[in-house]
């Protein structure tokens, strides 16, 4: 059954990561590279695909530690939100300077 838990919160995460990332990407996006060079909106589904682009342009192997199973992902999805919600916060200070 534990199997089944660590199968099933793996499967919540690669749906709901794209999507927080995709929408992180639409309004930077929508803040600076819409008004600076004229390009269209994006729509989530592009946004999405290009941010596993760049992932995969930048993707660094990591060296990590043994660690449990359900620290390793908490901490994972805290770093993933927190660095979402730092974007967007900065990203938007920035645009009200534009």
């Amino acid at each position: 059954m534990e199997n089944f838990g660590k199968f099933m919160t793996i499967v919540i995460v690669m749906i709901t990561a794209p999507l927080i990332n995709g929408f992180v990407f639409i309004k930077l996006w929508h803040w600076f590279v819409v008004p600076t060079f004229g390009l269209g909106e994006l729509r989530l589904i592009e946004a999405i695909g290009l941010v596993a682009l760049i992932s995969f342009i930048n993707a660094k192997k990591t060296n990590k530690q043994e660690t449990d199973f359900w620290v390793g992902l908490i901490e994972s999805i805290a770093y993933m939100v927190l660095l979402a919600c730092f974007t967007l916060f900065f990203g938007w200070i920035i645009s009200l300077f534009m």
